[in-house]
């Protein structure tokens, strides 16, 4: 009996013994794996996610109108309502048209932000104005909210931003792409665009050398053809860019070199400055999903 009573006790024991090293075991399992530690002493995950690129969707501390700086004073953005297809609803004002503003607008398929970059994504395919069958997303200059029209006859013209090109798209004939990112716009019925300036390369084109084209009356016209300017060029590669207009001369700045200057020689009455995506060489395209991405920051204009 005495035996019997020693073997239930080394039993219980061993039970209790396995029991501890379970538990343990158990907590070192809860325990979060990868993680740091801030400056702060607070431990956090280690997270595996990867910086969303222009072409995915990022989390976003703030809008992408507001990390631009725009207001709804100084800017309408033209874009698409619905969801990117043929059906796909152009509007000359989105945020009137949704009945929204800059500082809760966000759309990953046309106008989104990763907190440094405002991207503007365009699609081949969707409508266009009632002046362009080239469909865009694209910001137009305003004054207290009202559209503007300046002279680039006098005063100071001028508009700098900084821009990335992530994508081109494919144009109609599928065998290129380009597309405009900044322009003035003159009178729709006698100069209509005083300049664009634009990115050509490949179709659906993401790495690489692109050329800058420069188009619109003060080339095509003036010039009597489009200028293509090949300077080394690359897509996602940021360059600031300076368009100014006065006394009615064009001119054009790659940070602080003068690339192009042509006076205008015609009316300078009726201007206005636009940024964004505008695709080029794309009317009456069918959708495809093609599209081109524009990352613009740094965005200024002083008149």
């Amino acid at each position: 009996m005495a035996f019997l009573k020693s073997s239930i006790k080394f039993i219980i024991l061993i039970s209790v013994l396995l029991s501890f090293s379970c538990s343990e075991n158990t907590e070192e399992d809860a325990s979060p794996q990868n993680e740091t530690i801030d400056g702060d002493g607070a431990t956090n995950q280690d997270s595996t996610n990867e910086e969303g690129s222009g072409d995915e969707n990022t989390d976003n501390d703030d809008s992408p109108g507001n990390v631009l700086g725009l207001t709804m004073d100084n800017w309408k953005l033209n874009g698409f309502t619905g969801n990117p297809n043929s059906n796909a609803v152009y509007e000359d004002n989105v945020l009137e048209a949704i009945n929204s503003d800059y500082d809760s607008y966000n759309d990953l398929n046309y106008f989104y932000t990763d907190n440094e970059w405002t991207y503007f994504k365009c699609y081949r395919g969707l409508g266009g104005s009632a002046n362009s069958n080239n469909p865009r997303v694209e910001l137009r200059e305003l004054s207290n909210g009202n559209n503007v029209y300046w002279d680039g006859g006098s005063g100071n013209n001028t508009m700098t931003f900084t821009v990335k090109v992530d994508r081109l798209p494919q144009d109609t004939d599928n065998d290129g792409g380009v597309l405009c990112f900044a322009q003035i716009h003159g009178p729709s019925n006698t100069v209509d665009d005083v300049i664009r300036v634009q990115f050509i390369g490949d179709e659906n084109q993401t790495t690489g050398g692109v050329r800058l084209k420069i188009s619109g009356y003060i080339t095509e016209v003036v010039q009597n053809s489009s200028l293509i300017i090949d300077d080394g060029y690359q897509l996602g590669t940021s360059y600031t860019f300076t368009i100014t207009y006065n006394n009615g001369t064009v001119k054009l700045f790659k940070g602080s070199e003068e690339i192009f200057s042509e006076d205008i020689g015609t009316s300078t009455t009726g201007n206005y400055f636009k940024v964004g995506n505008y695709l080029q060489s794309v009317q009456g395209a069918s959708y495809t999903g093609s599209h081109g991405i524009v990352g613009i920051k740094d965005l200024s204009i002083t008149h």
